[in-house]
């Protein structure tokens, strides 16, 4: 059948484009031509085989795109704790979560409803279209299909193993697919908590007339021993090495990845069957009378990092520059940079308020966060743009401390400032030559930076005792001053430099919990001696 390209298939293939689009989005992911253009012709096959079979996968997956659409369109992709939301969420926290619900999520709804019943008019009026494609054309779409899928699909084509209608790159098949592993995942899992539930009872109360100003700075991918403030051979910190505050010069971060890391620290009792993802460091603050903002140059949204944006999605304000929703993002590339102008405007508020700074740092490719510039050479390439890349992060932190001074100057306002990391990274090398990378089987991957300055400080001071991730909460809150009964009762003194029980445990990514000491060692001094 010959297809006219008249105005109104133009108009319907536009619409069909719009509908698969929007759903993407709606299953909490950013929108993929190629994962587009497989569910249009994943849809045109069925269409042409039996009329109501393609009414029904157009059917499916606008319902699937309602009814997840507004956890996917402010949470993220399905995954396990998501399905314990939908499982587990009371009718009182479902309507405090929907009451909080951005207007624009509605636009999304209506767009999704108006294309939908746009495409289905159309196919009903123009019954035809579609309909009996010869051999030859069905044929070129099932390659077409074939070529758009996951490379999985294509090799196991080649090497003639079963095809597995999971490995398509249908953004309905894999979601499907993503419910169910996540529904098992949950039938498995023991926090029957959700995480639209925001009701706490911290009781927790804040020493008054300490700071008005707190800032907490959560760097990305950085390995202590890389910092010259922490004795690297390059001066790549300035802020840091002469800033009056604490330097911890032993603090281990909870593991060594971004979501196992931040997943324990930003939470309490994270890693116990008690686990209440309500119970975190923005209640916290909140539950003491202070404003809270989130601002993030890291994407808002996707299965990986959802436990980092629940928390961040609890602030009375939050922020992500890098929005994953925002096409013009994937061009203009934000940088930490762009959190500046957002974090002035959240510090001119008036009130007591913690803002907290999500940088995407030196996340690896490092080169790809200083434009491929650097320096200083040191062995690569890639392993002189991280350099750079932490240079950059501690500019960024010396403009936040000018911002906080000159509020001090101006208004008064007594401040703090903590900056820390949420892992470290190790060395490795590829086609390119050394690099750092992930990996939870040495120590450098859990060795992070933790300094605290404010308006208190006038010298600089060292805690050289362990310090653990694991404890992350209680250490805040005693840097803001806040104290709850749902905290563990203090057993030392956090910020001087006293040793606390228990501080030398870390993750690895499999969920075992080791001791950091017996994990081996390869400093940066051990590879500049092994490779000089």
């Amino acid at each position: 059948m010959k297809i006219k390209l008249a105005i109104p298939s133009v108009v319907f293939w536009s619409l069909l484009v719009l509908f698969f689009a929007i759903t993407q989005i709606m299953y909490g992911n950013y929108f993929g031509p190629r994962e587009t253009i497989v569910s249009i012709i994943l849809f045109m096959l069925l269409y042409n085989w039996r009329r109501w079979i393609g009414f029904l996968y157009l059917g499916i997956s606008c319902v699937c795109a309602l009814m997840y659409g507004m956890v996917g369109l402010t949470y993220g992709h399905v995954d396990k704790n998501a399905i314990d939301a939908l499982l587990y969420t009371n009718f009182d926290e479902a309507f405090e979560y929907a009451t909080s619900i951005p207007p624009s999520v509605f636009g999304w709804y209506g767009g999704l409803l108006l294309t939908f019943a746009c495409v289905v008019l159309f196919l009903k009026k123009h019954s035809q279209f579609l309909v009996a494609l010869d051999r030859k054309r069905v044929v070129v779409l099932f390659v077409l299909l074939v070529a758009f899928s996951s490379n999985t699909f294509v090799k196991n084509l080649i090497k003639g193993n079963p095809l597995n209608i999971w490995d398509l790159k249908s953004t309905e098949v894999n979601f499907v697919l993503s419910f169910y592993k996540a529904l098992e995942d949950s039938s498995n899992g023991q926090n029957k908590y959700s995480i639209f539930n925001r009701s706490t009872d911290w009781k927790a109360v804040a020493d008054e007339g300490v700071a008005t100003n707190y800032v907490l700075i959560l760097g990305e991918s950085a390995r202590r021993d890389f910092f010259g403030a922490y004795g690297a051979p390059w001066n790549n910190t300035p802020w840091l090495s002469s800033e009056p505050g604490l330097l911890f010069e032993n603090y281990i971060s909870a593991s060594a990845g971004t979501v196992p890391s931040l997943s324990r620290q930003l939470y309490l009792n994270s890693d116990t069957e008690n686990f209440n993802p309500a119970y975190n460091i923005v209640t916290l603050a909140k539950s003491a009378g202070f404003q809270t903002t989130w601002i993030s140059s890291q994407g808002e949204r996707g299965g990986a990092d959802s436990p980092i944006s629940i928390v961040a999605k609890m602030c009375d304000k939050y922020n992500f520059v890098a929005d994953d929703l925002n096409p013009l993002n994937k061009v203009l590339k934000k940088t930490d940079e762009d959190l500046l102008e957002p974090f002035k405007e959240s510090l001119a508020l008036p009130g007591k308020k913690l803002i907290v700074l999500h940088l995407i740092g030196s996340h690896p490719q490092a080169c790809r966060r200083t434009n491929d510039r650097y320096t200083e050479f040191f062995k690569s390439q890639e392993l002189s743009c991280y350099i750079e890349s932490l240079k950059n992060t501690d500019r960024l932190a010396k403009e936040v401390t000018d911002a906080l001074k000159v509020r001090e100057s101006k208004y008064g306002e007594k401040w703090g400032l903590l900056f820390t990391a949420d892992h470290g990274l190790d060395f490795a090398s590829d086609q390119s030559g050394w690099c750092l990378k992930h990996n939870d089987k040495r120590q450098g991957s859990y060795e992070v930076p933790f300094f605290i300055t404010g308006s208190g400080f006038n010298k600089r001071e060292t805690i050289k005792f362990y310090r653990s991730g694991l404890n992350f909460l209680p250490l805040v809150a005693s840097w803001m001053h806040i104290s709850s009964p749902y905290l563990s009762p203090q057993t030392c003194h956090w910020l001087q430099d006293e040793a606390c029980i228990d501080q030398e445990n870390v993750y690895r990514f499999s969920g075992e919990k080791v001791k950091y000491q017996e994990l081996p060692s390869y400093s940066l001094q051990i590879f500049m001696d092994q490779n000089p």
